[in-house]
């Protein structure tokens, strides 16, 4: 076990010591990123990590099974969006407007969205964890590991 460990580590730094620095890697696609952004085309199974997405408007586009893993989508305008099945731990959702949006099966664990509107979103079958925070005025809460209606 340890001589695998040892031998990725040696891997790494060689890799990094041949770009000449710090292994380089986008956080996410940037074709799919301007798909998303410029053309607001469907991009179904897109890697938008780390994207900054603050203030997009992506009314209607179909991102099922997307990754947001922490992304920035504060202010983003997300009406009737497709995000069954979308990835969005750790991102930044501060008045992210979900309104008709489809979160069902969505993974939101560590998001705030106490601050987002959530009107007519479907989230059944979402996850939550213990630092998932909703709007208190919608009546869901976090029980187990996906969200209920009180």
């Amino acid at each position: 076990m340890k001589r695998s460990i040892l031998m990725i580590a040696s891997s790494l730094a060689v890799l990094a010591g041949l770009s000449g620095g710090p292994l380089n890697v986008l956080a996410f696609d940037d074709t799919q990123y301007r798909s998303v952004t410029v053309a607001r085309a469907n991009c179904l199974w897109c890697d938008l990590s780390d994207a900054d997405l603050a203030q997009v408007d992506l009314t209607g586009v179909d991102l099922t099974g997307s990754d947001f893993t922490g992304a920035n989508l504060s202010g983003a305008v997300l009406r009737n969006t497709d995000l069954s099945g979308a990835d969005l731990t750790d991102a930044v959702l501060a008045g992210t407007d979900f309104t008709g949006a489809n979160l069902a099966g969505a993974d939101l664990n560590q998001v705030d969205l106490s601050n987002a509107v959530l009107t007519d979103a479907t989230l059944e079958g979402a996850y939550c964890d213990w630092a998932t925070k909703l709007p208190e005025a919608i009546g869901l809460s976090c029980v187990g590991v996906t969200l209920a209606h009180r």
